[in-house]
C-alpha cells in the first residue's frame, strides 16, 4: 500500500474508533445529564446534585447505569441516547477527523465528552456544572502536557496557559456587569476552552471569541420562535461557547 493510501487508511479507522467510543459514550450520558441538569433555586443555597427522580422522588441508579427515564413513573426529564448517541459519535469523529494522529487527539476528545453533557445541561437549566468544567480542565492540563512532552515543544502548552488566563479575564468583565446574564460558570468554561484553543495558537482563541456571539444568535432566535423563552428570559451561553470552540479547534488543524 502507497504511503498516501496508509495514512488515510489509518486515518479512517481513527475516526471509525472515535466515532464508535463516542457512540458508546452517548449511551451513558441521559443518566450524566440528569444527574447534573438542577436548576439553582432562589436563594443562596447551592442545590445537591440529583440522585432521585425530579417527578416521583424515587432513588435512581449511578449515572452510568441510569437512563432518561424514570423506571418508577416513566417520567423522562433528560434526552435520552437516541438524541445523545448521534450527537455524541458525531462530536467525537469530526474531532478526529480534524486531529488525525496528532498527540494532543486525547485531549481533544476529552473536550468532546464533556462538551456534549455541558451543553444539554446548560440547555436545560442554565447551568454549567463544576464537576464537569473542571474535570475537563484537569483532564486538558494532564493530556496536553503529555502532548508537549511527546512533541518536544513546550510552546503549545505555555501559550495553553496563557490562553487560558486571557479568556477567564475577558469573560470576567461581562459576567460582573448587572443584567448581562452571565454567571461565572461560563467565565470557568471560558478559561478552559481558552486551554484547548491556546494550544492551537492566538488564531484559534481569537476565532473562538468572535465566533461565539455569531454561533448563538441563531440559538437565540430559534428560542425566542419556540416560545421556550422570552425577551427578557436568561440564555444559555455555554452551548455556543462549546460549538464555536469545536469549530475554532477543527477549522484550525486543518488550516
Amino acid at each position: 500500500m502507497r504511503g498516501g493510501g496508509y495514512h488515510a487508511a489509518v486515518l479512517a479507522g481513527v475516526v471509525i474508533a472515535a466515532a464508535v467510543a463516542g457512540a458508546v459514550w452517548g449511551v451513558w450520558l441521559p443518566g450524566l445529564v440528569n444527574r447534573y441538569a438542577v436548576g439553582w433555586p432562589d436563594g443562596d443555597a447551592r442545590p445537591a446534585w440529583r440522585r432521585g427522580c425530579a417527578h416521583c422522588g424515587t432513588e435512581r441508579s449511578r449515572w452510568w447505569h441510569a437512563s432518561a427515564r424514570c423506571r418508577a413513573c416513566g417520567w423522562a426529564s433528560t434526552p435520552g441516547w437516541r438524541v445523545t448517541v448521534p450527537l455524541s459519535a458525531a462530536t467525537w469523529a469530526i474531532i478526529a477527523t480534524a486531529l488525525g494522529r496528532s498527540p494532543a487527539l486525547a485531549a481533544f476528545l476529552l473536550l468532546a465528552a464533556v462538551a456534549v453533557p455541558l451543553a444539554l445541561i446548560d440547555m436545560k437549566v442554565l447551568r454549567l456544572p463544576d464537576p464537569l468544567v473542571g474535570f475537563a480542565f484537569a483532564g486538558g492540563v494532564l493530556l496536553l502536557s503529555a502532548a508537549s512532552l511527546v512533541t518536544g515543544d513546550p510552546g503549545p502548552i505555555l501559550r495553553a496557559f496563557t490562553a487560558a488566563a486571557c479568556c477567564g479575564v475577558i469573560y470576567v468583565v461581562p459576567a460582573l456587569v448587572p443584567r448581562t446574564g452571565l454567571g461565572f460558570g461560563v467565565v470557568k468554561l471560558a478559561a478552559v476552552l481558552g486551554l484547548y484553543l491556546g494550544w492551537w495558537g492566538w488564531f484559534a482563541v481569537i476565532a473562538g471569541l468572535v465566533l461565539t456571539p455569531v454561533v448563538n444568535l441563531p440559538l437565540v432566535i430559534g428560542l425566542l420562535v419556540t416560545g421556550r423563552a422570552g425577551r427578557r428570559t436568561a440564555m444559555p451561553y455555554g452551548p455556543a461557547m462549546l460549538l464555536a470552540a469545536v469549530l475554532s479547534i477543527v477549522g484550525t488543524a486543518l488550516r
